[in-house]
């Protein structure tokens, strides 16, 4: 009688034991599939954010009247010959350092790095 209570708590207790583990592992499954689901949905995001960015980037291209600023980057568009400025001087504005180069954009005198496009100086032109 001893030996068979003593079989049945040990084995109530083995088959609590499996079951528990069984039970613990179901969930951090659970978890690994909302992890899958939260980064995909951040993914989908970051996707979105960036076309929306596209489109603004476009919309601002599109805009004749920007204002460039010391410190911003000049589109390379605007960096091409057609924008040069040769004859500075005949424009009130003064020589170039090395490496530098004025580029007319729409009502504005750019200087500008010819190598990176730095912005060092705007000045608005007078028509």
């Amino acid at each position: 009688m001893k030996r068979l209570i003593i079989t049945a708590v040990a084995a109530s207790l083995l088959a609590g034991t499996a079951l528990s583990g069984t039970a613990m592992a179901q969930p951090r499954h659970d978890d690994r599939q909302e992890q899958r689901a939260y980064n995909e949905g951040r993914r989908d995001q970051a996707r979105q954010e960036r076309r929306d960015d596209r489109r603004d980037d476009r919309r601002a291209e599109r805009r004749e009247d920007r204002r460039w600023a010391k410190g911003q980057r000049l589109d390379s568009r605007y960096r091409a010959d057609s924008y040069y400025v040769k004859d500075y001087r005949r424009h009130g504005l003064r020589q170039p350092p090395r490496g530098y180069r004025w580029q007319r954009v729409n009502d504005q005198y750019v200087l500008a790095a010819v190598a990176t496009g730095l912005i060092a100086s705007v000045i608005i032109a007078s028509h």
